[in-house]
């Protein structure tokens, strides 16, 4: 799956036994997760307390791009 990140800022996350990843803004990057894998966002940089964005599950698919950006947004984390 692709993360992609819309806006203008760097977005910090957490995923758990994989990779603390820090996604520049307006970019894509690829990454390979199983169902059940939690992604977490720190609100405050790596520093602030982190939220649970999603839970990969069955509906993600290799080729899904999902916009981390829109779901800070709608969690409103960001």
């Amino acid at each position: 799956m692709t993360f992609y990140n819309g806006s203008l800022k760097s977005i910090p996350l957490r995923i758990p036994g994989i990779m603390n990843p820090n996604l520049s803004p307006l970019s894509n990057s690829r990454i390979s997760l199983e169902p059940g894998q939690k992604v977490f966002f720190f609100q405050k940089g790596k520093k602030g307390k982190q939220e649970l964005l999603f839970e990969v599950d069955t509906t993600f698919r290799k080729d899904t791009i999902i916009r981390i950006d829109e779901i800070i947004k709608q969690k409103r984390l960001f």
